[in-house]
C-alpha cells in the first residue's frame, strides 16, 4: 500500500505541474475509446506494450509522452521503451469505425528509478552494522523495502525502509561481500549495491600522510578500518568531527598554530586504542642570506624522525639530519624551490613547496671567462688555436658538441688550447661550467664557428 500510495502522489504532482490547464486529456472526446496495456508501472528501462484496441475503433495512434497542447507527432507503433525515471501521459487517439467521431484516451505510466542504495558500514569485532540511504536527489520514489545479502550463505533479510541500522554477526571474520537490492510494492524491480568487506587486521587507527598544502593548510589521510567517526585532535584539542565512512578517508583542513601535532580518534570503536599516534609539523621555513638560502625547521622530541629528505627543485634529493642546511650552490636573483619529506610514527609527512628567489646575492655585470667566437686552424699562424681569456682561476671545464651533440672535446685544464682535431668546418656548441664571485658552479652555453 505504501508503494501505491508513493507512485499515486508522484504521478498527481507532476501531472499537475507538467501540464495545467493546457492539458488535452481533459475535455470533449477524453475517455471516449479504450486503452489496454500489459503494465502502466515498472522499473526504469521500462517498456509499454499496448496488448489491443478497441474492436469499434480505427487508425489507432500514439503519443507516448504527452506534454499538453493539441496532440502533434502520434505514431502507430504499440510499444515504447521509457528510459528515464518518471511519470509520463501516454494519450491514444482512433476513430469510430461507423461515424469516424474522434477517440481520445490517456493513461499515466509510472517509470521507477533503480538508483543505488547508500551503503554505510561500521564494523565491531564480528559484528556488522549498516546505515541505508535511499535520498534521491532526482525526487523520483523511494524503495519500499530492500534485501541484503550478508554473503555468508544466510537467508536474504528483507528490511523495510526507511529503517534504523541493522546488525548482523558472522561466525568468522573472513573477507565478505554484502549486497543490497532495493525493492517496490507495486514492482520488485530496484538495483543493487555492493561493497567488499575486510576486517580490521589493526588495534588502532593509523595516520597514512600528512601534507602540508599552503600556509596553516593540511590534508591527512588514514584508512578507516571500521567505518566509525571520527575527530581530528591538535595537541590533545578536538580541531573537527567528522562523519566517517569505510574505507581510505582523506580530510582537509586549517590550522594556525606552528608545530602543531595531529592525530586521528574514532567513536565508538572497537579497538583496543582509538587515538591514532601523532605526526607533527616541523614549521619548515626558508630565508635568503648573503651566501645562498637558509633553511630551517624543529624537530620534536617526542615525534620519531627518520628517512628525512629535503627535495630541491623538485629533482635533487638531499638525504639531511638535524634542525638546519645552508644551500650555498644559490645563485643572485635565482629562484628556488624546496620541500621536506619524512617519516615518523609510521606515517609519511610532506611539506609545504616554499619557493624563493635570493636578491642578497652580489650579481657580477661581466663573465669570468671569455671564449673567442670563432678560429680557423689552417697552419697559417693567425688564429689557429682557441685559447680561453679572462679570470681563469675561475675556470672548472669545457666541452664541446657537434651538431648532433655528441661531444668532441673536453678541457678540463683552462690553459689548454684547442686545435681543432681535424673537425669540419661548421658551427660547435659548447658548454663552460666556471665559478662566480660567490665560488657558486655556473654554466655558460655558446656557439664557436670553426673555420678553414
Amino acid at each position: 500500500m505504501k508503494g501505491i500510495l508513493h507512485t499515486v502522489l508522484f504521478t498527481i504532482l507532476s501531472i499537475s505541474l507538467a501540464f495545467g490547464q493546457n492539458d488535452q486529456c481533459i475535455g470533449p472526446n477524453i475517455g471516449t475509446g479504450a486503452l489496454y496495456t500489459q503494465r502502466t508501472v515498472g522499473c526504469v528501462p521500462f517498456t509499454v506494450q499496448i496488448e489491443k484496441t478497441d474492436e469499434n475503433s480505427t487508425d489507432n495512434q500514439y503519443i507516448f509522452k504527452y506534454t499538453g497542447g493539441p496532440p502533434v507527432n502520434a505514431v502507430t507503433q504499440r510499444t515504447y521503451t521509457y528510459t528515464q525515471p518518471g511519470a509520463y501521459k501516454l494519450m491514444q487517439i482512433s476513430y469510430r469505425k461507423d461515424t469516424k467521431q474522434e477517440l481520445r484516451i490517456c493513461t499515466i505510466i509510472t517509470v521507477l528509478d533503480t538508483a543505488h542504495i547508500e551503503i554505510n558500514p561500521k564494523i565491531c569485532d564480528n559484528t556488522i552494522s549498516l546505515n541505508l540511504n535511499d535520498e534521491r536527489k532526482n525526487g523520483t520514489i523511494p524503495y519500499d523495502f530492500c534485501y541484503i545479502n550478508w554473503g555468508d550463505g544466510s537467508t536474504s533479510e528483507k528490511v523495510n525502509l526507511p529503517s534504523v541500522s541493522i546488525t548482523h554477526i558472522y561466525t568468522d571474520k573472513s573477507a565478505r561481500k554484502i549486497n543490497v537490492k532495493g525493492g517496490y510494492i507495486v514492482d520488485n524491480c530496484g538495483g543493487t549495491s555492493s561493497i567488499n568487506l575486510q576486517f580490521p587486521t589493526i588495534s588502532e587507527p593509523k595516520i597514512q600522510e600528512l601534507v602540508k598544502t599552503g600556509e596553516n593548510k593540511f590534508t591527512l589521510s588514514f584508512n578507516n578500518e571500521t567505518g566509525d567517526d571520527y575527530t581530528v585532535l591538535a595537541d590533545g584539542n578536538v580541531l573537527l568531527t567528522q562523519k566517517g565512512k569505510l574505507g581510505q578517508e582523506r580530510v582537509s583542513f586549517e590550522h594556525n598554530n606552528i608545530n602543531a601535532c595531529y592525530r586521528v580518534q574514532l567513536q565508538n570503536s572497537c579497538f583496543t586504542n582509538t587515538i591514532s599516534k601523532e605526526v607533527c609539523d616541523i614549521g619548515f621555513s626558508v630565508k635568503s642570506i648573503i651566501d645562498g638560502n637558509e633553511l630551517m625547521w624543529s624537530n620534536p622530541s617526542r615525534m620519531p624522525i627518520k628517512d628525512f629528505i629535503l627535495t630541491k627543485n623538485n629533482t635533487i634529493d638531499i638525504p639531511l639530519s638535524g634542525t638546519s642546511y645552508p644551500d650555498n650552490e644559490v645563485d643572485c636573483n635565482e629562484e628556488v624551490c624546496y620541500q621536506v619529506r619524512f617519516k615518523t610514527n609510521e606515517s609519511v609527512f610532506i611539506g609545504e613547496k616554499l619557493c624563493i628567489k635570493n636578491t642578497m646575492i652580489p650579481c657580477g655585470t661581466l663573465k669570468p671567462i671569455h671564449i673567442p667566437s670563432a678560429f680557423s686552424p689552417n697552419n697559417d699562424g693567425i688564429n689557429d688555436k682557441l685559447f680561453l681569456f679572462g679570470d681563469l682561476e675561475k675556470f672548472i671545464s669545457l666541452k664541446i658538441f657537434n651538431r648532433r651533440g655528441h661531444v668532441v672535446k673536453q678541457i678540463d685544464y683552462p690553459y689548454e688550447a684547442w686545435n681543432g682535431d681535424d673537425l669540419p668546418a661548421g658551427i660547435y656548441e659548447y658548454l663552460l661550467k666556471f665559478k662566480t664571485t660567490s665560488k657558486q658552479e655556473n654554466t655558460l652555453q655558446g656557439t664557436i664557428t670553426l673555420l678553414k
